[in-house]
């Protein structure tokens, strides 16, 4: 066997060894069951005494978390980090009430310190203070990873235009209103609602928009990319974009739909079930 033969098996042979060392290492580290350990080590916040806060006259709300926590490592040292946790099994529930009402917001007692607002001109932001969260909750510090259940929120307000930029399921139900705005990185449910105008957007969770009757409704499809209609009344169905997307009409009763594209490379393939429809191009 020549020379450069045996040095090329050897130096795979020692990658191999390498390689399944490692693999048996990484099977042994707290990282082999990563998506297991929020299950877990979750930790679901009690529901007892539900408490009101006032809010302030606001035009939007923004519901976002606060990841920031801070560790003083010495006296001269300041060590800002991201806590590692997640926020599951959680709702954003929205209600509305009368316009002369004062607008509140409803938290499980056990959530006080946890959450806080503050106003910015005509907006008005509440935090979920996700380190606050794990200081109260997680008694054992030495757990890495940890999943809390049950930091539900909920909006009693009188003009439905929220962002919510936390992880919440958006839930809005029996609400008769003008115009329902709703923006949101998660899941949406709507229903049982009527409204002039709905404008929903989801970034990758799922809008349900379903038992309601709505006279227009608009949908981004760069930004709600799994979206159900179920047994609605919409007069007219807005859709834009700025890609290529694809739809299946639903069997709602839906009166006039619009393609609304965002450039001229925009497209909409539309698939019909078998009702009868009429197009009309402008």
């Amino acid at each position: 066997m020549r020379p450069t033969t045996k040095i090329i098996i050897g130096v795979t042979g020692s990658i191999f060894i390498l390689s399944l060392l490692f693999i048996i290492g990484f099977s042994f580290s707290e990282r082999r069951n990563y998506t297991a350990f929020y299950h877990i080590n979750e930790i679901s916040i009690p529901q007892e005494n539900i408490t009101g806060i006032y809010l302030d006259p606001h035009r939007v709300i923004v519901i976002e978390e606060d990841f920031t926590g801070v560790k003083f490592e010495d006296e001269n040292r300041t060590n800002v980090r991201r806590t590692n946790m997640y926020i599951g099994s959680s709702n954003l529930t929205i209600n509305q009430i009368a316009p002369e009402m004062e607008n509140k917001l409803y938290i499980p007692e056990a959530l006080k310190g946890c959450i806080a607002t503050k106003m910015n001109n005509d907006t008005l932001t509440i935090q979920i203070k996700d380190y606050e969260l794990r200081k109260k909750f997680d008694k054992e510090d030495s757990i890495r990873y940890i999943a809390f259940s049950g930091v539900d929120l909920c909006l009693q307000i009188s003009n439905v235009n929220v962002i919510n930029k936390s992880g919440l399921l958006t839930k809005v139900s029996n609400i008769e209103t003008d115009s329902i705005k709703i923006d949101s990185n998660g899941d949406i449910l709507i229903e049982f609602c009527k409204a002039n105008f709905i404008n929903p957007g989801t970034g990758i969770g799922k809008l349900t928009v379903k038992n309601s009757v709505v006279k227009t409704i608009h949908l981004d499809l760069n930004r709600i990319r799994d979206w159900n209609l179920d047994e609605c009344d919409i007069e007219v169905q807005n859709f834009t974009g700025s890609d290529k997307h694809n739809i299946t009409l639903d069997r709602n009763k839906t009166g006039k739909i619009n393609w609304l594209p965002k450039n001229e490379n925009a497209e909409l393939n539309i698939k019909v079930p078998g009702d009868t429809v009429q197009i009309v191009f402008q």
